[in-house]
């Protein structure tokens, strides 16, 4: 149903690097908006590619908590995706939940900006069950995020106000869709499914591969 994009380094032996190889480097040097907007380009042409060939495929782009809290990005953002809003249909974009929760006014009006031009948005890295799920759903927020061991670590030893059997039903409430990630084995996917989670993500269902854009 889905692809989401992930951002990879290669050095000069074409060796792949992740992000916790390269972050502190990209933070200090002032890279990550410039790694952001290549993804957010590369995406993009993904979506271009698919359409042309008439699949039905969405992709979720990751923006960075550093982009989205950048003024100068954010606003060449907005006004970039503007110029290809016809790719609304196929492309979402993911914000860690803390950002988001946290966000100024700045941050608002640009969500705002780019739901008006009929963008969905999903959030990850939810750490909680005890969310704002009507503050989601206003700013079109579509699909929730939340790690596989955050879930089944509720159902073996409830920490948060709301149960973790709950929680699909409030997720359906507002509109949106539960996405569980970062599953690995088929064990932990058969108890999620008694959750009745809309879609899984994880290494059980295929690794990362390398995109190429012709």
């Amino acid at each position: 149903m889905f692809y989401e994009a992930f951002t990879r380094i290669r050095d000069a032996a074409d060796s792949t690097l992740v992000p916790e190889q390269y972050i502190g480097v990209a933070e200090r040097e002032g890279l990550i908006t410039a790694i952001d907007n290549m993804l957010l380009f590369r995406c993009v042409q993904l979506v271009r590619r698919t359409q042309s060939r008439d699949r039905d495929i969405g992709f979720f782009c990751n923006i960075s908590a550093h982009s989205l809290t950048d003024r100068h990005f954010f606003s060449n953002f907005v006004e970039f995706m503007a110029d290809n809003a016809g790719l609304a249909p196929n492309l979402i974009f993911e914000f860690p939940y803390a950002t988001i929760a946290n966000r100024d006014d700045d941050i608002e009006r640009h969500l705002r900006q780019l739901a008006s031009l009929g963008f969905r948005f999903s959030v990850d890295q939810v750490s909680s069950l005890n969310i704002d799920y009507e503050d989601l759903r206003q700013h079109r927020f579509r699909f929730v995020k939340m790690e596989a061991a955050t879930m089944l670590r509720e159902l073996k030893d409830p920490r948060s106000h709301i149960s973790v059997n709950d929680v699909k039903r409030m997720i359906d409430r507002h509109g949106m869709d539960l996405v569980v990630e970062k599953i690995e084995t088929e064990k932990d996917l058969l108890e999620l499914l008694d959750l009745r989670i809309d879609f899984g993500q994880g290494y059980l269902f295929g690794e990362p591969r390398r995109a190429r854009v012709e």
